[in-house]
């Protein structure tokens, strides 16, 4: 089995937290522009995975 790292994993877990606030937002208030929340949420979990990728590789 293939394991993946933070940066990847970082990526996929702010899509869905993102996507699941942009998407709340949208229902509620019926505006398109929330999609773009999603966006926001890969680039926080990008950085936090490569941080945390970055720390792994000095530990070693």
């Amino acid at each position: 089995m293939k394991k993946y790292s933070y940066t990847e994993l970082g990526m996929l877990f702010g899509m869905f937290i993102g996507s699941g606030i942009g998407i709340t937002a949208f229902v509620i208030t019926n505006n398109a522009l929330f999609f773009t929340v999603t966006g926001f949420g890969i680039i926080i979990g990008l950085g936090i995975g490569s941080l945390l990728d970055r720390r792994r590789r000095q530990l070693t």
